[in-house]
């Protein structure tokens, strides 16, 4: 069994909004984003500072939004890469009203290339 930190994974909780940037070191993890909702048809984006993305990074996303309202989901993606950051976008695709304030999350994975 391997224990978090052998396994290069990390947890980093947003404060404020969802334009707040995180840092976190950690080739994989989950960023909690901040409990606020997302109103319809909105983007919020923001950065993460990590050590282990280069502007050449292949970042993988998911979003965990179990906590809706009014069945409006967010989607996330990335916006762009670079040495030591990337940038997140999340979207709420809904016509109308907004997001569950519960807090979701974003679960990464960095790939480099060799």
């Amino acid at each position: 069994m391997k224990l978090i930190g052998e396994c290069n994974y990390g947890l980093v909780t947003q404060a404020t909004n969802h334009s707040t940037g995180v840092e976190l070191h950690a080739k994989s993890g989950v960023i909690t984003l901040a409990a606020v909702a997302l109103a319809a048809a909105t983007n919020a984006e923001f950065g993460v500072t990590n050590s282990y993305c280069r502007d050449d990074s292949v970042v993988l996303l998911t979003m965990d939004d179990r906590n809706t309202t009014d069945n409006a989901q967010l989607v996330c993606s990335v916006v762009n890469t670079a040495a030591r950051a990337f940038k997140i976008s999340i979207h709420n695709p809904a016509a109308t009203g907004a997001t569950s304030a519960t807090a979701s999350k974003v679960n990464f994975q960095i790939i480099n290339p060799i």
